[in-house]
């Protein structure tokens, strides 16, 4: 049962309210409990599973009176208005009208980028008194909705919060207590970017560090996503956010996000400012690594990012702390737009200064096999005959696996990558010790290969 039903809009319905009858300190813990409880009311697969999951949320309710008689309000109010609801064991339950709610956990992104506040004016002219929009408060939105532009601008941080859609795939996975659970009619965008705004060094070292608590193992670690090619801010923002989600991280999420302009015919433009950007980059991960303390700095980098964090990591630089642990934890380069003797290069300078480093590959993405043809050299995401295998570097192949029409944002959307990406960045599992990765060798170097399997 994939859409949300007269459960779930029944909780909805009275959400607001439900907050608002219990302590503060209790808030956090009850949100997670009916998180799972709705993502077994959802996954439910028959009539019979679905009213047991919704008959464990009634009990959960009725240890808050108040609660529990609210619930079994709406409830009756609902079904009254579906006289069809459960009419016999084969009918599948729904609200009158269509779907009226999407649930969503809001998590707060922080970010750092070197984009130019987005003033309404055109990437590459001024608006139409010839001036920017300035920095330090919130910031205005226009359609599309943007907080900043595909053109460059001085390096500020910040934070945003980001809604993504709960889903109940994640299974039994308690939310971070962070994250705060909201319901929102349709027809809204699925995905929900606000509160954009900037922050000063001090107020952005907080976030951080507020973000990164002790409530759980790794809490205190961050996680820093590096986007690619063809991403504009608020899209870098919510793929942030998302891979977070997937993750289920419990630790601070920061996105950088540099200038590109978000368009398909700007390839030239994104590759110069991914260059241009690299000396900001450094910059940002001496900042995060003073600011996390005993905390590991993971990175994730698609795509063009992938060039960001090769090129950053690979200029002179401490390769290992005081005590003897590396400089950053997991570091990901997720179908790396790179040139691959490039990448080969750069890998004895950067391999030093992580815990690990790994690569996802694939012979399927389409993306990756045109920039191929435009730059006239094989990229470090591509697989076959041209994989990619370098000394400190675990290369995972994903041909096998089912990646989409492009083939290039199998990083986000499959689930054999996620669970892999989950064990990597959660536990820091070598791949010998990760689910289904099968080990193979070429020129006596080993690889690792997913088996195939859909998403």
């Amino acid at each position: 049962m994939d859409e949300p039903n007269l459960v779930v809009c029944a909780v909805a319905r009275m959400w607001s309210d439900t907050l608002a009858m219990l302590r503060p300190e209790e808030r956090a813990s009850f949100e997670s409990e009916v998180v799972i409880m709705l993502r077994a009311v959802e996954a439910a697969d028959s009539v019979d599973d679905e009213r047991r999951a919704a008959g464990n949320l009634a009990s959960f309710f009725a240890r808050e009176p108040a609660v529990a008689d609210r619930f079994l309000t709406e409830m009756a109010e609902l079904a009254a208005e579906d006289e069809g609801y459960f009419p016999d064991d084969t009918a599948e339950p729904a609200v009158p009208g269509g779907v009226p709610y999407v649930r969503s956990l809001i998590l707060t992104v922080l970010y750092a980028t070197d984009r130019a506040p987005d003033d309404g004016s055109a990437d590459l002219g001024e608006s139409a008194d010839g001036k920017r929009a300035p920095t330090g408060t919130a910031v205005s939105r226009r359609q599309p909705p943007s907080a900043f532009s595909g053109r460059r601008g001085p390096l500020v941080l910040g934070r945003a919060t980001v809604g993504v859609p709960d889903d109940h795939r994640m299974g039994v996975r308690e939310k971070p207590a962070r994250w705060s659970l909201r319901f929102r009619p349709r027809p809204e965008r699925d995905v929900l970017v606000a509160d954009v705004r900037t922050l000063s060094r001090e107020d952005f070292a907080e976030g951080t560090r507020a973000g990164a608590g002790a409530e759980a193992p790794g809490s205190q670690d961050v996680l820093v996503f590096v986007h690619g090619y063809h991403v504009s801010f608020d899209d870098a923002l919510t793929r942030a956010a998302q891979i977070v989600y997937d993750l289920n991280f419990p630790g601070a999420a920061v996105l950088y996000s540099w200038p590109s302009k978000g368009r398909v015919l700007s390839y030239t433009h994104d590759e110069n400012s991914a260059r241009w950007t690299v000396p900001h980059f450094r910059e940002f991960l001496e900042l995060m690594r003073g600011i996390t303390g005993g905390g590991r700095v993971h990175v994730v980098a698609h795509s063009m990012g992938c060039r960001v964090v090769a090129e950053a990591l690979a200029e002179p630089g401490p390769e290992r702390e005081p005590g003897g642990g590396a400089a950053l934890g997991q570091v990901v380069f997720a179908a790396p737009d790179i040139d691959s003797g490039i990448f080969l290069d750069l890998a004895p300078k950067f391999v030093p200064r992580a815990e690990r480093c790994t690569l996802y590959a694939s012979s399927n993405d389409k993306a990756l096999a045109l920039s191929r043809r435009l730059a006239g050299y094989p990229r470090a995401g591509q697989s076959g005959d041209g994989l990619l295998l370098v000394d400190g570097v675990d290369t995972l192949d994903a041909s096998d696996l089912d990646t989409g029409l492009s083939g290039h944002s199998y990083i986000g959307d499959n689930s054999s990558i996620l669970s892999d990406l989950y064990a990597l960045v959660r536990h820091g599992h070598p791949p010998a010790d990760r689910f289904g990765l099968k080990a193979f060798t070429r020129n006596g170097r080993v690889y690792w290969r997913f088996p195939a399997r859909r998403s």
